[in-house]
């Protein structure tokens, strides 16, 4: 494969000609391919009254074309509309009884602590693992863990610092006591080339509209092929045991052995159409060579704010980040919209920090503009200090 030419893919970013973005982790903004997909949708509606737009067989090739991407079989994806709905089917999927308990952090998502919530009721408990200064290593869930743990449940990268969580590693663990591993993966499918079948976890759930260039309500769920049909899913329709008739009419039926069993009623036919696209787009770049380019970015920017005096609670090393960085500055959410109104950078803030997130379209001197700009709005401020800054790291108080 021939190596990326990164110039010519920021150009399919028109948003990138007029402003400096870097908050990929709350909402990708549209390649041209994202167009293209939408065009395709209306004009066939239009003009085929909906014969490829509505088709069965279109989402059955766009579920295999994502799942070559990620690294899945095409079974084990389910279309969903977003990260939270993946992680209800997987938070009322279980058998769990009084005494038994769930496993969470304290750097969670709201949506994958709300989601398990309902359990509390039931005599399940619900424990976090608490971070180390921003970080879960193994031991923070170990030793939340015994033998009546069911479920461990975590983000894969967290939405706040970027810390990374080591999966595989505490797949094992979840496995040698009999736990499962559901994942908030939102984080990480796009950006990190690793496939999910090499994980260690049971469930991962995503929503599209992040490193997959995908439209907010769409979103996908992985399930282990030898999970999906141990799965509590209450609206599923049993299927016929000789299905007959045409396929189109009998398959939305026929989910009982695969991960579609946990689809319900009409897919949304545009998002996956644009889900398509954007699996076909990101093949042609190569997830390991994205990967790459984010590690460099990131990297590049943290050398950029060590520079300018400016602290961050994101871990140095690539093994325990992605494309989020956090820089702890003073009166956060008011610099966030000095930047966007100024200089036409967009951050975000999370935990009351300013949150910086980049992905291959990006380049250096979005970051180099970026920070300069961070410097030019805190002249003479004081950067709060980081220990204060790490006790604001707890759960539910943030939405993307």
């Amino acid at each position: 494969m021939k190596a990326p030419n990164w110039a010519e893919l920021r150009m399919e970013f028109p948003t990138l000609a007029q402003w400096t973005y870097l908050d990929c982790a709350r909402k990708t903004i549209p390649p041209r391919c994202q167009e293209r997909a939408m065009h395709d949708y209306t004009r066939d509606v239009y003009e085929n009254a909906g014969a490829d737009a509505w088709s069965a067989v279109n989402v059955a090739e766009t579920r295999a074309a994502m799942a070559q991407l990620l690294g899945a079989k095409p079974s084990e994806i389910a279309f969903t509309k977003n990260t939270t709905e993946g992680l209800n089917i997987a938070a009322h999927g279980f058998d769990l009884r009084p005494g038994d308990n769930v496993v969470l952090t304290d750097l969670e998502h709201v949506a994958n602590v709300w989601v398990w919530k309902h359990w509390e009721a039931k005599g399940v408990e619900v424990r976090l693992a608490r971070n180390r200064e921003g970080r879960l290593p193994l031991e923070a869930f170990v030793e939340k863990m015994d033998g009546r743990t069911r479920v461990v449940s975590t983000a894969y990268v967290t939405y706040g610092n970027g810390y990374r969580v080591n999966l595989p590693e505490l797949g094992r663990a979840c496995r040698e006591r009999g736990a499962r591993l559901v994942v908030d993966g939102v984080q990480g499918i796009g950006i990190l080339a690793q496939r999910l079948d090499a994980l260690g976890a049971d469930i991962i759930s995503s929503g599209g509209h992040k490193g997959l260039l995908g439209l907010t309500g769409s979103g996908i769920v992985y399930c282990r092929e030898e999970l999906v049909n141990q799965l509590r899913a209450d609206f599923v329709k049993q299927p016929a045991a000789e299905p007959v008739g045409l396929a189109h009419v009998v398959s939305q039926f026929d989910y009982v052995r695969t991960a579609h069993r946990f689809e319900g009623g009409n897919p949304n036919f545009l998002g996956i159409r644009v889900f398509r696209q954007g699996a076909e787009f990101l093949r042609s770049i190569g997830l390991d060579r994205i990967e790459q380019r984010v590690r460099a970015l990131t990297t590049t920017c943290l050398k950029l704010l060590k520079a300018a005096g400016l602290d961050s609670q994101t871990p140095d090393a690539w093994e325990e980040r992605a494309h989020i960085i956090n820089v702890l500055v003073p009166d956060a959410a008011q610099l966030m919209e000095r930047l966007r109104e100024k200089h036409r950078v967009v951050t975000n803030v999370k935990d009351g920090a300013l949150r910086l997130s980049m992905s291959f379209y990006n380049d250096e001197e979005d970051l180099e503009r970026a920070v300069h700009a961070l410097k030019q709005e805190l002249r003479g401020k004081p950067a709060p200090a980081r220990a204060a800054s790490a006790a604001a790291l707890t759960p539910g108080t943030r939405g993307s």
